[in-house]
């Protein structure tokens, strides 16, 4: 007798048998694997039943990008829910990884990070789904300095915003203040280039605490409306020349159409410095997106920063018409500590130079960052 309580069998999706023939013809002789064998393989077991629905019969998708109002779309379609995986971490934050819904109409809703895919029987029925599903799709923030981090989920690469908290000197003055009297027109002069060119690498290069890191937290700001920041630890420097990538990164270029999109490598040593057995491929990969094939694809500016001095890089990179731009975050000199203490209230200890850190932070002076250095910056 049929239970008039179960509503399991109004959600799942009736499948048809398939003709023996479709099946025939994927068998491979003399035991060997079949050729379903590898397809199945290559299908998470997630979306088997929806592979299962739509193998013989029409189907037409549009994809609706994300972000989404995940909570409110769920809650909204709890009743239509056919399978759901979450992830929990160790803080007790509840996110949804995939999730596939079986709409009327035998219209299906499949969500993926942030890629919402609806699958209709027509064109129309798909656009009609879609049209109804971009209420959950959440509004662009208003621009506020952040920058994304890239984490690998079973999906694909996905991106995470960190928020600026701690913001660094964004005004005209203050940039002279930290960072000497030409730096703005250095500023002016290299986002220029950038926004000319699709793709290069910029470095940046200088002693430790002398604002590298609150410089570009200051950028963040500062182009807030033009450019979109990434980064990414040099660990996993292989994003930006992998071909597993590359789509993403266009994805990427869709989505920011109109801004630049900057990606920061910090303490990437072993990315700038003569090439050797064990960093010659690194080098030679960075070497191609600022300049090569490669840069033509993802339309990367990637921003560099090293200890090293520009005298220790390879001169590879140093070639004409290579880079975009280097700059040197030099120690302030007496003088010119002395204003910036004078403006921002700071102590000044007594010594012939100093870096921001010691300024702001009351670091203690290492003279090995005095010695054999070179003042100014190359272009």
């Amino acid at each position: 007798m049929k239970n008039n309580t179960d509503t399991s069998e109004s959600l799942l999706p009736a499948a048809e048998p398939a003709p023996e023939m479709a099946f025939d013809t994927l068998e491979e002789a003399d035991g060997a694997p079949s050729l379903w064998d590898h397809v199945l393989c290559d299908v998470p077991f997630f979306t088997l039943t929806l592979l299962d629905r739509l193998l013989r019969r029409p189907y037409h998708t549009v994809t609706l990008e994300g972000p989404f109002n995940l909570k409110e779309l769920v809650d909204d379609h709890r009743d239509r829910t056919f399978r759901s995986e979450k992830s929990l971490n160790r803080s007790g934050y509840l996110r949804i990884d995939r999730l596939l819904l079986r709409l009327e109409g035998e219209v299906f809703g499949y969500l993926e990070g942030d890629a919402f895919k609806i699958y209709a029987p027509t064109p129309e029925a798909a656009e009609a789904a879609a049209s109804k599903f971009r209420r959950y799709c959440t509004p662009q923030a208003a621009d506020k300095p952040c920058f994304f981090v890239i984490s690998i989920e079973g999906h694909g690469p996905c991106t995470e915003t960190v928020a600026i908290e701690r913001l660094a000197p964004v005004t005209t003055k203050e940039l002279v203040l930290n960072y000497g009297e030409d730096f703005p027109a250095w500023e002016a002069q290299w986002t220029e280039r950038m926004r000319r060119t699709p793709s290069g690498l910029t470095i940046f290069h200088g002693p430790p605490g002398c604002g590298k890191t609150s410089y570009l937290r200051a950028l963040m700001a500062r182009l807030v409306n033009k450019a979109v920041f990434y980064f990414i630890p040099v660990s996993e420097a292989q994003m930006l020349s992998n071909p597993s990538f590359m789509s993403f990164w266009m994805k990427q270029t869709k989505r920011y159409l109109k801004k630049t999109k900057i990606v920061l490598l910090e303490d990437a040593e072993e990315f700038l410095l003569p090439r050797e057995a064990g960093s010659r491929d690194k080098v030679s990969n960075l070497l191609n997106l600022a300049d090569g094939f490669l840069g033509d694809h993802p339309k990367l500016h990637v921003i560099a920063t090293t200890n090293a001095t520009v005298r220790q890089l390879d001169p590879a990179l140093l070639r004409p018409g290579r880079l975009v731009g280097t700059r040197e975050f030099r120690r302030l000199t007496r003088l010119e500590a002395q204003r910036l203490a004078e403006a921002k209230g700071l102590a000044l200890p007594d010594q012939n130079d100093y870096s921001l850190a010691e300024l702001y932070c009351g670091a203690v002076s290492n003279p090995a960052f005095n010695a054999d250095r070179q003042i100014g910056f190359a272009q």
